[in-house]
């Protein structure tokens, strides 16, 4: 089927600008997330489209030259965008050369449509191809599916100029003529509009998914420390007692305490408070098993869940943990050193014993002020 290859195009340009009008609503300067470069990109593309369409209207310099880059700025862009919303540092020159590229050799071209056909196609594929391989480089680091629309977006983009390089060799239909309607253009069209359908939808998704990500885990873990926040661990213990009650296994709860950090604020100050904070965190994060769970109780107390462990995997665990906080030493925001101890009390679920959460971890508060009434920088269990 053949359609008419003008109305196609306009169809397309009056998709790609209501996208890109949605997309820059939705952006934000503070966000940098790629959707305001991914906006700038769509509206490049309805501009260069709209160029093209113009062929024999406007000057053929302004139609073809201008118009096939602002086409490959669109997919720089996009490049640019992809940069920003994986966190990584632009290859500037892998995005925009393509563009110097294609404009300079399309100036020299004009009286060769098949050597202009071929390049350009062949110029806007290598752009598309390292799209999809930045894509798939951080697919592992991607929360969600919009990622596979955006991919798949590309791949679509990617078949098109295959096709038309093909076609260039291949048969004898004039492909140099964007307005001309033709099978070959009427399949340009009609894929490269599904495809920014495609790939604007899965920019949308992408940063939703990233954004639910962010939410859920700001939900669930302490903001200074990164570990899990007193809902998330209770909710684990929660699980783990109950299997532990089920099974008859070992279930073993460390509290954690810094002692005097009262101390520690006045001498190096509220800052340096929470980077000691965070260096207890990083000690106990750095002696936990896949298994086992370490969260900010409250304050400067720390609550660990140890399941599948009895009091002397757990005594040993605490105190190779006690001892390395005490041999730490931590940098201050004026670059002091700061050292500091742990009191810990250990707690271990009874064997026929009907406990819960609350009484486990009464337990092993109380064991932990015994260790700290008995000296500090101890283990106690109870």
């Amino acid at each position: 089927m053949m359609l008419h290859t003008p109305s196609l195009m306009l169809v397309n340009i009056a998709i790609t600008a209501t996208l890109g009008l949605c997309l820059a609503a939705v952006s934000s300067r503070t966000r940098r997330d790629g959707l305001a470069l991914w906006a700038w990109a769509m509206a490049t593309h309805t501009l260069s489209y709209t160029l093209l369409s113009l062929r024999g209207q406007i000057s053929d310099v302004v139609s073809m030259v201008v118009g096939t880059g602002l086409l490959s700025a669109t997919i720089a862009l996009f490049t640019e965008g992809l940069y920003q919303f994986q966190q990584r540092r632009p290859t500037r020159w892998l995005a925009w050369s393509p563009v110097v590229l294609l404009v300079v050799a399309m100036g020299f071209l004009m009286q060769d449509p098949k050597a202009r056909v071929v390049l350009s196609a062949l110029i806007l594929l290598v752009q598309s191809v390292v799209i999809l391989v930045l894509l798939i480089q951080k697919h592992q680091d991607t929360v969600g599916r919009g990622q596979y629309f955006e991919m798949a977006g590309f791949a679509i983009l990617v078949l098109i100029f295959v096709f038309r390089i093909v076609g260039a060799f291949a048969t004898s239909t004039d492909l140099s003529s964007l307005t001309a309607s033709n099978q070959m253009q009427t399949g340009t069209f009609l894929l490269s509009t599904i495809a920014l359908v495609l790939i604007c939808l899965g920019l949308v998704v992408m940063t939703k998914e990233r954004a639910d990500s962010q939410n859920l885990d700001m939900a669930l873990h302490d903001a200074l420390t990164g570990l899990s926040n007193r809902r998330l661990i209770v909710e684990t213990l929660t699980q783990n007692l109950a299997q532990a009650q089920r099974s008859g296994r070992a279930l073993t709860l460390l509290m954690i305490d810094i002692d005097f950090f009262k101390r520690v604020n006045d001498t190096f100050g509220h800052q340096s408070g929470d980077r000691a904070l965070r260096g207890l965190a990083d000690c106990i994060r750095g002696r936990l098993r896949a298994q086992d769970m370490a969260g900010r109780w409250g304050g400067e107390e720390f609550l660990v869940v140890l399941p599948d462990t009895d009091v002397q995997g757990g005594l040993m665990l605490a105190e190779q943990l006690r001892r390395t906080v005490e041999q730490a030493r931590f940098e201050a925001t004026d670059g002091r050193t700061m050292q500091f101890t742990i009191s810990i009390g250990l707690h271990t679920l009874q064997a026929a014993a009907a406990e819960s959460i609350d009484d486990m971890v009464a337990a092993a508060d109380k064991a932990m002020y015994l260790a700290k009434q008995n000296g500090r920088n101890r283990v106690e269990s109870l």
